[in-house]
């Protein structure tokens, strides 16, 4: 007795079944990869506080993210980021006083708890993940 028989399908109708379903949960579970966080997502602190301008990185979920200014402790930067690579994102920011010109900084996650972000190529600090 064949597993066709056993559900009363014929067996072209069985196959059309199981293909229809491996499909199904293939799409299914590639949907929700694309839906997992980046590893940049969260929050991200100075190391060393007295060694910059930008003391913090909030990186949101949703693709948006702010850059802290150390001196007031207030956005100095609004930003739009989008995965580079699967270690690095590319920050495109406005700052309150010119929302039309982009400024493009990179956040590239060293490790899970360690990151760098630069502007320019050049570093603007090295920062480590904050506890939400």
């Amino acid at each position: 007795m064949s597993s066709a028989s056993k559900f009363n399908y014929p067996v072209t109708e069985f196959m059309i079944l199981r293909i229809r379903t491996m499909l199904l949960t293939g799409l299914v579970s590639f949907g929700l990869m694309g839906c997992s966080a980046h590893p940049g997502s969260g929050n991200w602190g100075l190391v060393d506080p007295a060694n910059g301008g930008v003391s913090k990185v909030i990186v949101h979920f949703e693709g948006r993210a702010e850059l802290i200014n150390a001196s007031n402790g207030e956005a100095s930067h609004h930003c739009f980021w989008g995965g580079k690579s699967g270690n690095e994102m590319q920050l495109d920011c406005t700052t309150p006083q010119d929302t039309e010109t982009r400024l493009r900084f990179y956040l590239s996650v060293d490790g899970q708890d360690q990151a760098t972000l630069s502007y320019d190529g050049k570093l603007v600090g090295r920062y480590k993940r904050l506890p939400l």
